[in-house]
């Protein structure tokens, strides 16, 4: 009778060991999941799921604790329009548990989704999405409606072609040359019929005042 007596505590000393084992066993496949770095909502800008006017330049995520970096590719932080489009720019910046996205040029206004993949404290990833809504967008910068201005600048420079007119005027003075040319050369033939007529009278003069001295001299000598 003594024998089955021993027998008993020996087999419930076995039992709780095992279960120990069993719950030792258990805390340690929870406690991974349980250490894993989770998003803080009221701490992150925007706020997932609220409405907000115009979208920031950036936006900001906010963990339970400071995230690790190994590289780029740790830390993805993707913001897409309504339509798809992907409006983040860059790469994502951590500081301890604040991971900041720039944010590019949005043209939609709606819901806009944001798929974040980090790297927990623990050093497993981790990753998830939310949304927020944006109801206007901002209007169209100054410099694009200004590009037309260096067109209207460039119209004074077509008013002036006036400047033509002194091209004609500098072309009058060689017109009236041209004339004076012409002129000259048509008196020409005039100045030489002078010229010839002096010459030749010139020539005849002596001759006429020696008939005139001969005529003279013979009438008086014919009276007596």
């Amino acid at each position: 009778m003594s024998a089955p007596r021993s027998s008993h505590p020996h087999r419930l000393t076995t039992i709780g060991i095992a279960s120990l084992f069993v719950m030792f066993a258990a805390l340690g496949v929870a406690s991974p999941a349980a250490a894993h770095d989770a998003l803080q909502p009221e701490q992150s800008s925007p706020v997932p799921g609220s409405t907000i006017e115009t979208m920031p330049e950036q936006i900001t995520l906010a963990f339970s604790d400071a995230l690790l970096t190994l590289g780029p590719q740790d830390t993805v932080i993707d913001v897409l329009a309504p339509s798809g489009a992907e409006v983040s720019e860059g790469d994502a910046v951590v500081d301890g548990a604040l991971v900041t996205q720039e944010i590019g040029t949005v043209t939609e206004t709606g819901a806009y989704t944001v798929n974040w993949h980090v790297v927990s404290s623990d050093g497993h990833p981790t990753e998830g999405s939310y949304e927020f809504t944006v109801t206007t967008v901002a209007p169209a910068s100054p410099a694009a409606t200004a590009t037309p201005d260096p067109a209207a600048t460039e119209q004074p420079t077509a008013t002036q072609q006036p400047e033509e007119p002194t091209a004609t005027a500098t072309a009058a003075p060689l017109t009236d040359e041209a004339d004076d040319d012409s002129g000259t050369a048509t008196a020409w033939p005039w100045i030489l019929l002078v010229t010839a007529i002096i010459v030749v009278a010139a020539a005849l003069l002596p001759l006429v005042i020696r008939r005139m001295r001969d005529d003279r001299g013979h009438g008086p000598a014919g009276q007596s």
